[in-house]
């Protein structure tokens, strides 16, 4: 397909939405349509890319499953280096690591093969969100740090604001909190300066969490509640959850234990209903340190329980046996 489109063409519609990053338009235009999967490939692309930003994975992963093989067929290698990337983002969102992983190797070596700096740089970085997700910190950093390298070769400063949040995460997951909140700071800068929104609000739902671990309840909320914001303007309910999560944790700290549990609770609805499953496993670890705390034993060790199911779906192995020392502890106590 043409990198031109007439004006008033599906694809040019699409574009249109995509190039304005109208993600909730661009899912109503598409659900309109009498049937999305039999316009251009990329609209199909386009379309699932705005059900994932705005929440719907299942709908994004159904619309892709029927596109690839079109992309693959019509000899666009751009288009199948985004689409494989966007797949392998839609199994890693659903808890589905190990296929995700797949997908983000095989974006590998379709780059490496066509010296694609800025792909590459994506098959890296998104190679080191798994590693860090299975607390193998000695993996994501170097991809992390091979992802940075490609994306400044590239000269894609929105790439280099991903890179630095998630290397905020490692940082922050190792116990480095100066140099965890720095990257934060830098992935500000790039999302700022690229008009990325969604990672300055990711950014500053991570500082907000940083400060919680600090006790400074009062700033935790004010950064929490600016990403909430963000996150409803641009119309990603899966965002807002973590966000609404952080303010949860802020009330905790500043001793509003109603307050916190209605959050956590608020959170939960969100998270049960867009299949995130990272998402579900911590607000479940909260939600259960929080009611193991009030007493609740029946409902904390449900909530535990969830919490490590979702975390030994998504290969989150250290974080799921922490909480099943704690749920062993539950356990004997009652």
């Amino acid at each position: 397909m043409s990198d031109t489109a007439a004006p008033s063409s599906p694809l040019s519609i699409a574009r249109g939405f995509a190039d304005a990053r109208d993600w909730r338009g661009l899912v109503e235009w598409g659900a309109s349509l009498p049937d999305v999967h039999a316009e251009d490939p990329e609209v199909g692309y386009l379309y699932a890319d705005a059900c994932r930003r705005t929440g719907d994975t299942a709908t994004a992963t159904e619309v892709l499953a029927r596109v690839e093989p079109r992309v693959r067929q019509g000899g666009d290698r751009h288009l199948l280096r985004r689409t494989v990337n966007l797949a392998g983002i839609t199994e890693f969102e659903a808890g589905r690591v190990p296929q995700a992983e797949q997908r983000f190797l095989e974006l590998m070596e379709i780059a490496s093969a066509e010296a694609d700096d800025d792909f590459m740089a994506r098959a890296c970085n998104n190679l080191g969100a798994v590693a860090n997700l299975r607390g193998q910190r000695e993996l994501a950093i170097p991809y992390y740090t091979r992802a940075m390298a490609a994306y400044q070769r590239a000269g894609r400063v929105r790439g280099l604001a991903q890179t630095h949040y998630n290397l905020g995460l490692s940082f922050r997951d190792i116990g480095y909190a100066a140099d965890a909140d720095a990257h934060l700071r830098r992935a500000m800068d790039f999302a700022a300066e690229s008009e990325t929104e969604e990672v300055t609000a990711l950014a500053e739902v991570e500082r907000a969490n940083l400060r919680v671990r600090a006790g400074d309840g009062a700033l935790a909320t004010e950064l929490a509640r600016r990403a909430l914001e963000r996150f409803e303007r641009i119309g990603d309910p899966t965002g807002a959850a973590q966000a609404i999560r952080i303010v949860g944790l802020a009330a905790l700290a500043q001793g509003d234990e109603a307050e916190a549990q209605a959050r956590l609770d608020e959170a939960l609805e969100i998270a049960r209903a867009h299949e995130d499953a990272l998402l579900r496993a911590e607000v479940q670890r909260d939600r259960g340190l929080l009611l193991r705390d009030r007493g609740e034993g029946d409902a904390a060790r449900e909530a535990f329980a969830d919490a490590i199911e979702h975390f030994r779906q998504i290969g989150a192995a250290a974080e799921a046996e922490a909480l099943r020392v704690i749920l062993d502890a539950l356990g004997t106590a009652s």
